[in-house]
């Protein structure tokens, strides 16, 4: 979003004068939802796909969680659809890019449920074009297009809808898909190497609790925890109770030659030294 903004306020700066203000904001919707397009593409081909070799990848994302194969059910159907389309224009922009990526999913088709991001993009970039439009004087020094302001904060408005919209809308649809479509769910087969070594950390996992167990600690590990837990809190409540026997004031406009002599280390007095250890 902050991109298609700067889009907006950037292109149509320059781009009504040949163009127009209409046309100028198309344009940048264009070039954004281009820009959308080959991102998009990059990262699921060009990073995505080439980490989907490496087995601890796969394993981080959890490839073989009910949520991943849901995921997998909707965006591997053809076409066009709601669940599909709210996936992948609500979801992380860069996150989903690779995990279509790592599925190895069909680029094409990724490309057809991403293209509907222009209802984001489109009100995004007219709204950096408004932002620019109320900052601009005409030759009494009065706003030119005074309105341009108030409109601006209804197209943000439709912009934040849409967005935050599509991502409820995209966690609906995969619990739905988790839920109803169980059974498809248990016919995508579990990645082997993977399930290998989920099986490895969990087994790893239960070694690592039953000797970290609070009994099974020694006694100078757990007097050395408490001690190190009672310094902590300790030096929280000090730090927020007497921050002036602790910090000389200082603000982010003052000056450190001035304030502190030329030094940093002046900041802290000496409580303030035995609070940070």
């Amino acid at each position: 979003v902050p991109v298609y903004l700067t889009l907006g306020i950037v292109l149509p700066a320059e781009g009504h004068k040949t163009l127009g203000w209409t046309g100028s904001i198309l344009y940048c919707s264009g070039v954004g939802l281009v820009l959308k397009l080959f991102s998009s593409a990059l990262q699921q081909k060009g990073i995505g796909q080439n980490l989907s070799h490496y087995v601890k990848v796969r394993q981080f994302v959890g490839i073989n969680s009910i949520l991943m194969k849901a995921m997998r059910l909707v965006l591997d159907k053809e076409g066009l659809s709601v669940p599909k389309v709210s996936i992948l224009i609500g979801g992380p922009d860069w996150p989903t890019s690779v995990l279509c990526g790592i599925m190895r999913l069909s680029l094409p088709q990724i490309m057809l449920g991403t293209t509907p991001i222009i209802f984001l993009i489109f009100p995004t970039c007219l709204s950096g074009a408004l932002l620019y439009m109320a900052s601009v004087k005409d030759e009494t020094g009065n706003p030119e297009f005074a309105w341009a302001g108030t409109i601006s904060a209804i197209t943000l408005s439709i912009t934040a809808i849409v967005q935050f919209g599509s991502m409820i809308v995209a966690a609906y649809y995969l619990e739905q898909t988790a839920a109803k479509r169980s059974a498809d769910i248990d016919a995508i087969l579990d990645d082997r190497e993977v399930k290998e070594a989920d099986d490895k950390a969990a087994h790893l996992n239960r070694c690592y609790r039953d000797v970290t167990q609070w009994d099974m600690v020694p006694f100078t590990a757990k007097l050395l925890l408490q001690t190190s837990l009672g310094c902590i809190i300790t030096s929280c409540y000090m730090v927020q109770f007497f921050t002036s026997l602790c910090f000389t004031p200082h603000s982010l406009t003052d000056s450190i030659d001035d304030n502190l002599d030329g030094k940093v280390a002046n900041l802290f007095l000496t409580l303030g030294w035995v609070a940070g250890g």
